[in-house]
Parts: structure tokens; sequence; C-alpha cells
């Protein structure tokens, strides 16, 4: 144990450790004298620690508890010190603090932007490749190599998507150059015509001719104007609301019995097999039209003597038409191209008077719908074609059952 230097002499005059001193009380009692051997000496206990605040100042205060050992009864030593040189250097410590950890902030901060840059980098750039997609260039694709792997399906979606608008805007491109060239012919036939009718005197006979030749065009044009408003109606969506539940049987027996007459005309044999009930959820008139144009497709480009058959059956979850016919087939190159609008498949067809959207209507009127065409033709073999429409929950209407 240490003492403090005497007042008014200086530090040379401190007691040294090896001096013997005794603790008196202010009576003159012995209140404790020091220990032969400092290592005997009795641990203290630590009563409380703590910083106080008194008029003077700020202090540091240590109350210790000394054990009774040599002394006759335990004694508690307080002691306080001032704190200000203590405060100085907290305050400074924390203003370190407050600077170290505003400048890790803004570094964090800035770090952390430039970060969220470069991630972002990708997504902002699929971004404005989305946004300059417009009509003349939808040939252009998301990059999906440069995206994290969390976008890469909807950036593959997207795709898939676009691919899907580029189809259907090169489709309509080629409808309405193939529909302006349908009725380009027959306009300007039609013209020159009667330019040269007009550019001397005729007789009645050579009117009638000519005014014949203007009713056959017109007639063409007919055609042509009319299949395009089936075509817009069967990509109407107002349709959607006529759609209801029926039995289908009693739609191809009577579609089979029309088609007799003009199987008959080209010697062909109409087979027909549809029996049981047959409910689908679909627009009669709809499916009319395409079985219709499925069976004249089939005697029209048959050849004599040939055989159609037409069939109707449940199959899985769907009600299955299918048409099938004997005829010459169907190149494998103009398959994928049959139902585009104005193609005709075959050299034998292009001037066989059809405009060529009979299978174009047949594939808009399933897509209104729910269903389905596809096809399989083997030349020399013949073709079939297979409808394929979603089934009612019941079906109340009578069942119809037609053989031939």
């Amino acid at each position: 144990m240490a003492l403090p230097a005497v007042s008014g002499k200086d530090r040379s005059e401190i007691i040294e450790p090896g001096d013997r001193f005794i603790v008196q009380g202010g009576l003159g009692q012995t209140l404790g004298r020091p220990l032969p051997s400092p290592g005997n000496a009795p641990a203290f206990q630590v009563v409380d620690r703590a910083f106080v605040r008194l008029p003077e100042g700020s202090y540091r205060r240590l109350t210790l508890r000394l054990p009774a050992g040599g002394l006759q009864t335990p004694t508690t030593v307080v002691y306080s010190a001032p704190a200000t040189d203590l405060n100085r250097v907290l305050q400074r410590l924390a203003m370190t603090l407050i600077l170290c950890g505003a400048a890790a902030g803004a570094i964090a901060a800035g770090v952390s932007a430039r970060l969220a840059r470069l991630a972002l980098r990708p997504l902002a750039d699929a971004a404005a490749a989305i946004g300059a997609v417009n009509e003349t260039n939808l040939d252009r694709r998301v990059d999906q190599n440069f995206l994290p792997p969390e976008l890469r399906p909807m950036a593959c979606q997207l795709n898939r998507m676009l691919g899907r608008l580029q189809t259907a805007f090169e489709q309509r491109r080629r409808f309405v150059a193939d529909a302006s060239h349908e009725l380009r012919t027959p306009t300007a036939a039609m013209i020159t015509t009667m330019e040269v009718a007009l550019r001397r005197p005729r007789t009645p006979a050579e009117l009638e001719e000519v005014l014949n030749i203007c009713l056959t065009e017109a007639c063409h044009m007919r055609q042509l104007v009319q299949a395009l408003l089936r075509q817009v109606r069967a990509e109407g969506e107002s349709a959607v609301d006529d759609i209801s539940d029926f039995d289908a049987s009693e739609l191809v027996t009577q579609c089979a019995n029309l088609a007799q007459s003009l199987a008959r005309e080209k010697d062909i044999l109409l087979v027909g097999d549809v029996s049981g009930a047959l409910p689908v959820r679909a627009e009669a008139s709809r499916l009319r039209s395409v079985v219709m144009n499925l069976l004249s497709n089939a005697i029209e480009y048959n050849k004599s003597g040939g055989s159609v058959e037409v069939s109707a059956r449940l199959k899985g979850s769907s009600a299955e038409i299918r048409v099938k016919d004997d005829g010459p087939g169907i190149s494998p190159e103009d398959l994928p191209h049959l139902f585009q609008p104005f193609y005709r498949a075959g050299a034998s067809r292009q001037s066989d008077g059809h405009l060529g959207l009979g299978l174009f209507l047949v594939e808009s009127h399933l897509k209104v719908m729910g269903g389905e065409c596809q096809v399989e033709s083997k030349l020399g073999q013949g073709t079939t074609f297979c409808v394929r429409m979603p089934l009612a929950p019941s079906v109340t209407e009578p069942v119809a059952e037609w053989k031939a």
C-alpha cells in the first residue's frame, strides 16, 4: 500500500517500500500496522465503482473494503480522483468513433450503390431491350446469359411470347398482302375487259360476253370478301358467348348427309361411323363450318372413285372427329403451311378457283372454341384431319346414329 506525498515536500520524501508505519486514530489508538510481508496482505473487496458528478466536477470513485486482518475492525476505503483526463480521452474516442462510423457508412453506401448498379444492369438492359421492341423489330430477344438465375425463366417466357408475336405479325402481313393480291387480280381483269369493250361500238352479243366476264370476276371478289368477313368473325371474342354444351353426333351426321350429294358428283364413296353420344362444349355454327370445310376438301381433292371416311367418338378427355381420304396426299413441305391464309398446296391447286382460306378458317374457329386440328398425310396414301374438342359436363340432346 503506497501513501501519497506529504504536503509541502517533494517526491523524494515519499515513504519508500520497507519503511514501517502505524495507522492511528484521532484519539491515538492504533488502527492498524503494515504486514511484514506484502505477499501476506489480505485480499480486499471492491464494493462499488462509479463516476460521480460533484460540485467541483466529474470524479472517479472506487470503494474498497479491507478485512480485519491486523486491524481491529474491517476498513472501508473510498478513493476519488478527478475524471477530467479520462473524460477528455472518452470524448476524443467518441468523436473518433463517430467520424470513423460516418466514413465507414459513406464508403459502405457507395460500395452498395455501385454493386446494386452492377447487379441491376442486366435487368436494366433487358428492360431497355423490351422497351425498344415494336411491330418493326419483333425479332429482338432478351439475352438470358447475363441475367440472374431467378430471372432466366421469365426472360425465356418473354422471348417465347415475342416469337409468337413475330409469327402472328408476319402472318398478318402475309394475309394482307395475299388478300390485296387476290382482290387486285379480278379488279384489274374487270377494268381491262371494260376498257377494251369501250374502245369501239359493240354488238349486244359482245356486250353480253363482256358482262359475263365481269360477272365472273365480281363473283370471285364477292367470294373473297365473304371469306374475309368469316375470318374476321372467327377471330372475334364476342362469339365466345354463343358457346354451349350439346351432343355433336347429330351435327356431324347432318354435315355428312349434306356432303353426300357432292361426293356422288365426284364419284366418291362417303363412309360414316358416328354412333353414341358426343358431348362437346362449342358453338354449333362454328363446328358445322369446321366439319363441312374438312369434308368438302376431302371430296374436292380426292381422286375419282376414291373414298372419304368421317368418324366421331370419345377419346380420353376430348371428343374426336376424323375426316380421312385416300387421295393423292400432301407433300411434307406443304404440311406446316396448310393452315396459313391463301395457301394452296400442290401445283394443281393454284388455278382451281379456291381462295386457300378454308383450313385457315378451320383453325380460327377451333382456337375460339378451345379445340385443335391435326393433320397426317402421305403422298399417294391419303390425308387424315383430326379435330379434338373439349367435352361438355353433360348432354341432354338426343343421340344420333349414322352409318353409310
